[in-house]
């Protein structure tokens, strides 16, 4: 399990970086979401459902710590996860954010209907 400095640290850096992804003005039609627990946190993306005031959640990345590195798990379709072979293990979470957040395969942020 994560240690309480390094999970506040990481609480911080994600607060941050969800505010800063996605502009002001368009808060309304997406934004970004994170749930940690233990050694994982897991990145979604939400837009607005069908009924008012309901947001649809899309996993979009699994971190995982393990074996004192890193792993970083995308989602499918299905929203089952698959090892991210474009990710390297790493043993600074923000490293493996950068790496996310860089994806030029279309991997996490890829369209969405």
């Amino acid at each position: 399990m994560l240690d309480m400095f390094t999970q506040r640290r990481i609480v911080s850096l994600m607060n941050g970086y969800v505010h800063e992804k996605v502009p002001a003005e368009l808060r309304t039609m997406v934004k970004l979401t994170y749930e940690m627990k233990d050694n994982e946190l897991i990145l979604n993306e939400e837009r607005p459902a069908g009924q008012r005031h309901q947001w649809e959640r899309m996993p979009i990345a699994r971190f995982y710590w393990e074996g004192n590195q890193w792993k970083v798990y995308a989602s499918d379709d299905q929203h089952s996860w698959s090892p991210a072979d474009i990710v390297v293990p790493c043993f600074n979470f923000e490293d493996a954010l950068e790496q996310v957040e860089r994806d030029e395969s279309g991997m996490f942020w890829r369209e969405r209907d």
